[in-house]
C-alpha cells in the first residue's frame, strides 16, 4: 500500500474534518463555566424548592412509576393539564426536552424554504447555535439602544432574506426586557415564515402573545417550567395552531419526555398555587435588587421583566472573579461589542440577594 493509499488513523484530524461540516467546525459549543459557589445566581433558575406537602406528593407519585417501561410517548395526561392551566386546546400543544429540543424541532421542520433564520442580537444563543449546526443561514438584526426591536432594521432583514423562521425572545435573554408588543405584532404580520415568540420568562412579565395565535397562523409560542422552579425536569412547551403542531410532531423523537419528568410535572401543575406565590416574591425581590443596583454609580443597569437583571460595569472580568472569591456566582457576558463588560444576576432568595448586594458594594468601594 502506497502512502497515498494509506487509510487515515481513527484520530487523524483530516478524517474528522472530512466528516464534519464547516458550519459545525466554525461554532463553539454552548457552555457555562462551572464554579463551585455556595450562592449560585447565574442560571435563571428559581431559588425555591416545592413545599413539603407537594414534595411528598411528588415522592409518592415517583414510587408508582414502572421505570422498566417506556413513558407515554405523547405525554397525554400532562398535555391535558397544561391545556387546562393555559386555557389552550391540547391539539395545539407539543412538549420538548426543554425549549432547546423544541427549537431544534422547529428548525428541522421549517428551515427548508430559503434556509434562513432571523433573530435579534443580542439574544438567547441557542437559536443561532442550533441553526448553524443544522445547516441554516443565520441573519441577525441588531436591537436598538434600549435593547428593543429595531423595527426598520428587522423589516429590512425580512424583506431582503425572507427567513423561514424568526425567533423573538420576549422577555429577552440576556437583556431582561420585553419587546414592544406592537413591534412583535408587526413582524408577525409581515413575515411569510414562522415567527417563534419565546416566552420562557413571561411568568415574570405578566404579558403573553398567546391570544394572537387565534388570528396569526404563523405564530408559535414557547414556554418552559425551568424558570419557575423545575429546571431539573426539562419540560418545554410549544403552543400553536394544530396544523403547525402536526407538522412539528413529525420530527419529534419518540418518548422524548421521560416518565419521571411527566409525573413530577403533573403533580406540580395540579398543585401550582405555590408557584404563583414564588413568582410574586421573585418579582418583588427583582424590583428591590434593581433599585439597589441603580443607586450604584459604577453600574449601568437595565430594566427587567424577567427573573434576572442585566447590567454593565467598568471591568466585568475582575468583578466576576472577586464575586467568585466570595462564593457568589453570577453570569459574565463580557466580550467585544454590545455585551462588553455586561453581566447578569439571577434573582435568588432575599438572603442570597442581600449577600450579592453586600459583596458587590464592598468590591466596588475597594
Amino acid at each position: 500500500m502506497t502512502p497515498k493509499d494509506k487509510k487515515p488513523e481513527p484520530n487523524d484530524s483530516s478524517l474528522i474534518a472530512s466528516r464534519v461540516s464547516q458550519e459545525i467546525r466554525d461554532i463553539s459549543p454552548y457552555s457555562v463555566p462551572y464554579f463551585d459557589c455556595k450562592i449560585r445566581l447565574d442560571g435563571n433558575e428559581s431559588p425555591f424548592p416545592p413545599p413539603k406537602e407537594v414534595q411528598d406528593n411528588i415522592d409518592s407519585a415517583i414510587k408508582e412509576i414502572d421505570i422498566n417501561r417506556y413513558p407515554d410517548p405523547e405525554a397525554k395526561r400532562l398535555v391535558q393539564i397544561i391545556s387546562n392551566v393555559c386555557d389552550f386546546p391540547k391539539e395545539g400543544i407539543l412538549l420538548g426536552n426543554g425549549s432547546d429540543e423544541l427549537i431544534g424541532m422547529l428548525i428541522t421542520a421549517f428551515s427548508h424554504g430559503t434556509g434562513r433564520i432571523l433573530c435579534p442580537s443580542p439574544t438567547f444563543s441557542m437559536y443561532k447555535l442550533t441553526g448553524l449546526a443544522m445547516g441554516a443561514e443565520i441573519v441577525e438584526a441588531p436591537l436598538d439602544a434600549k435593547f428593543d426591536i429595531d423595527l426598520d432594521e428587522t423589516i429590512r432583514a425580512i424583506d431582503e432574506n425572507d427567513p423561514d423562521l424568526i425567533f423573538l425572545a420576549s422577555p429577552n435573554n440576556p437583556t431582561g426586557n420585553m419587546y414592544s408588543a406592537s413591534k412583535v405584532a408587526e413582524i408577525i404580520s409581515v413575515s411569510k415564515g414562522i415567527v417563534v415568540v419565546d416566552e420562557a420568562y413571561s411568568d415574570f412579565s405578566g404579558y403573553t402573545f398567546l391570544p394572537l395565535i387565534k388570528e396569526c397562523e404563523n405564530l408559535v409560542i414557547l414556554r418552559t417550567l425551568s424558570k419557575v422552579g423545575f429546571a431539573g425536569l426539562r419540560i418545554g412547551m410549544l403552543l400553536a395552531r394544530d396544523s403547525l403542531v402536526s407538522e412539528i410532531n413529525k420530527v419529534r423523537y419518540p418518548y422524548n419526555i421521560n416518565s419521571l419528568s411527566q409525573v413530577v410535572a403533573e403533580v406540580v401543575l395540579e398543585n401550582c398555587e405555590f408557584v404563583a406565590e414564588n413568582i410574586q416574591l421573585i418579582i418583588r425581590e427583582r424590583d428591590r435588587v434593581y433599585n439597589a443596583l441603580s443607586a450604584l454609580e459604577q453600574i449601568e443597569v437595565s430594566p427587567s421583566d424577567a427573573n434576572f437583571i442585566f447590567f454593565r460595569v467598568n471591568d466585568a472580568d475582575t468583578l466576576f472573579s472577586k464575586l467568585v472569591e466570595r462564593d457568589i456566582l453570577i453570569r459574565n457576558f463580557n466580550k467585544p461589542g454590545r455585551l462588553q463588560n455586561c453581566m447578569r444576576v439571577t434573582i435568588g432568595t432575599p438572603e442570597e440577594n442581600d449577600s450579592f448586594l453586600s459583596a458587590l458594594s464592598e468590591i466596588l468601594s475597594s
